[in-house]
């Protein structure tokens, strides 16, 4: 495995536990009925990084694109969904609407935290796709030495 599906890897659980992280700040954050960490969505956004965790480290024998690409539509969708419900939804828990309170600044850290690592995701995974394999490196030296 490449140290960038390595880092890849290490992003999607880091943003596994902020998202879990986020609930429990979202529960403190919001009015009554929403005030509580739903099992199923623990249990969605942890089967979610599960599944992704587990095609990263499958797809090491296909090479980095594939890895890349996994990883390219996972944090795009997860990025998506952010800047949607957090920044532009009308919402208890968008950062502009949020009631202030004592977790306010914790819940719009964890959001911010996610956001940076959704970021630094689809980063990783454009430079997964970007890369070469190793034999592509290997058969473009030996055609040049032919051709020369």
């Amino acid at each position: 495995m490449t140290r960038a599906r390595v880092l890849t890897l290490l992003v999607v659980v880091a943003h596994w536990v902020v998202a879990v992280v986020h609930l429990f700040f979202a529960a403190k954050v919001l009015p009554a009925p929403n005030n509580h960490v739903s099992g199923l969505a623990v249990t969605l956004i942890t089967s979610g990084h599960l599944i992704v965790s587990i095609a990263l480290c499958a797809l090491w024998k296909l090479g980095d694109k594939p890895a890349g690409l996994v990883s390219l539509i996972f944090f795009l969708a997860a990025l998506s969904a952010d800047l949607y419900e957090h920044f532009l939804h009308a919402s208890a828990n968008n950062v502009f609407t949020v009631a202030p309170g004592g977790w306010t600044a914790w819940f719009d850290a964890s959001i911010f935290i996610l956001l940076g690592l959704e970021i630094l995701g689809c980063l990783l995974g454009i430079l997964l796709l970007g890369r070469r394999t190793r034999n592509n490196r290997q058969n473009e030296f030996v055609n040049r030495r032919v051709l020369s």
